[in-house]
C-alpha cells in the first residue's frame, strides 16, 4: 500500500479533549504539531497486528460516513453518565431530551468524531501514538479525568458500531476494537489520576492522603500525648504569645509546664481531638463537623490563624523525626492544610 503523510494535530485526540474547562479552572494550551506518518505496510510494527489495524480502519470508513454516529456516541455516554455532562459546559444543563438538537452538543460530536478519526488513521505508529497518548493524559490529569471515564467511553463506542455495521461488524473486527480500545486506554490511564487520588469536593483530600495520614498516624498514635506536648514547648519557646491565649498556664515557665495539671488536660485534650479528626478523614460528614466545631469554638477566643500554621509545621516535624516517610509526609502537608484553612481561613 502506498505511503502518505498525515497532518495530526496532537492534542485533537480522544473525548475529553473536547470538554470547557469549569469556571475558575485554568485553560491549558497545547501546542500542535505536524507529524508525517507512513500508512501500514503490512508489518506487525505498533499496538496492535496489521490485521487488526485493518479491521478498524475498515469499519470505522463505513460507521463514520453516518452522520449519526457522532451524535449517538455522544448522547449514549452522557445519557448513560449524567454526571459528565456537567464536564461539557456550554451545554452541560439542557435536558437531555433536547441534546440530538442542540447545536453545541452536535458541535461537540462532530470534534470527537475528528480525534477517533485521527487515532484510527495513527494505529501503525509506535512513535506517535505513544507521544499523543503521554499528552493525552498529561493534559486530562488537572481536569479528574480516570481511566474509568475512557473505558466507558470506549464501550459505548463499541455498542453504535456494532448497532450502524450490523453484520459487518463481526466477531473479528469487534475484538480488533476492544484489542485497540484497551491498549489506548492503558497507554492513555498510565498519565491520568486514579480514583484515589481525586479529592472530595467538600473536604478537598483524597483517598490515597487520608489512607496514608491514617495508616502513619496508627503507628505513633499511643504517644500522641507526648508528641502534641513536644510540639506546644517548641511552639511556646519560638512564640511566647502563643502561651498566652492558654489563661490556666498562660504565666507558667515553659520548662515548668511538664506536671501542671492544666498543662496535661490540654495536651490531653489537643492530642484526643486530633485522633478523633485523623480517624474521621474517611467519614466525610464527621470530619466536616470536628473542623466546624474547632472554627467555631477557636473563633471566640481570637486565635489568629499564624500559631494553627506553626502548629502544623512542627507536627510534620516531629513526624518526620518518628520516622514517617517523605510520601506520607507529603499526604500530611495537604491534609493538615485542609485542617488549617477550616479551622482558621485565610482572610482576604
Amino acid at each position: 500500500m502506498a505511503s502518505f503523510k498525515i497532518a495530526l494535530l496532537l492534542g485533537v485526540i480522544a473525548f475529553v479533549n473536547a470538554c470547557s474547562q469549569a469556571p475558575g479552572t485554568t485553560t491549558t494550551t497545547v501546542t500542535t504539531t505536524v507529524t508525517t506518518v507512513s500508512a501500514d505496510d503490512g508489518s506487525e510494527a505498533g499496538i496492535l497486528s496489521a490485521h487488526e489495524r485493518s479491521l478498524i480502519r475498515k469499519t470505522w470508513e463505513q460507521a463514520r460516513k453516518d452522520g449519526d454516529v457522532a451524535p449517538q456516541i455522544l448522547f449514549r455516554f452522557v445519557k448513560a453518565h449524567p454526571e459528565y455532562q456537567k464536564m461539557f459546559s456550554k451545554f452541560a444543563n439542557v435536558p437531555q431530551a433536547e441534546l440530538l438538537t442542540n447545536g453545541n452538543f452536535l458541535a461537540q460530536a462532530y470534534t470527537i468524531l475528528a480525534g477517533l478519526n485521527v487515532v484510527v488513521q495513527s494505529l501503525s505508529s509506535q512513535e506517535l501514538m505513544a507521544n499523543q497518548l503521554n499528552a493525552l493524559g498529561g493534559a486530562h490529569k488537572p481536569r479528574g479525568a480516570t481511566p474509568v471515564m475512557f473505558e466507558q467511553f470506549g464501550g459505548i463506542l463499541e455498542e453504535v458500531l456494532a448497532e450502524e455495521l450490523g453484520s459487518s461488524f463481526t466477531a473479528e473486527a469487534r475484538q480488533a476494537w476492544k484489542n485497540g480500545l484497551t491498549a489506548l486506554i492503558s497507554g492513555i490511564s498510565k498519565n491520568l489520576k486514579k480514583a484515589e487520588d481525586l479529592a472530595d469536593p467538600q473536604t478537598k483530600l483524597t483517598p490515597h492522603q487520608i489512607q496514608d495520614v491514617q495508616r502513619s498516624w496508627e503507628n505513633i498514635r499511643n504517644g500522641r500525648n507526648a508528641l502534641v506536648s513536644s510540639i506546644f514547648v517548641k511552639l511556646f519557646k519560638e512564640t511566647p504569645r502563643i502561651q498566652k491565649f492558654f489563661a490556666k498556664f498562660a504565666n507558667v515557665a515553659v520548662d515548668s509546664l511538664a506536671g501542671n495539671a492544666e498543662y496535661e488536660k490540654q495536651v490531653a485534650l489537643v492530642a484526643d481531638r486530633l485522633d478523633t479528626m485523623i480517624s474521621a478523614m474517611d467519614d466525610k460528614l464527621q470530619l466536616l463537623g470536628n473542623i466546624n466545631y474547632m472554627r467555631y469554638t477557636h473563633t471566640e477566643r481570637g486565635i489568629p490563624r499564624g500559631p494553627w500554621e506553626d502548629f502544623g509545621r512542627l507536627l510534620l516535624d516531629s513526624l518526620a523525626a518518628n520516622g514517617v516517610s517523605s510520601d506520607d509526609l507529603d499526604s500530611w502537608k495537604g491534609v493538615l492544610a485542609v485542617f488549617v484553612n477550616g479551622v482558621s481561613p485565610r482572610k482576604d
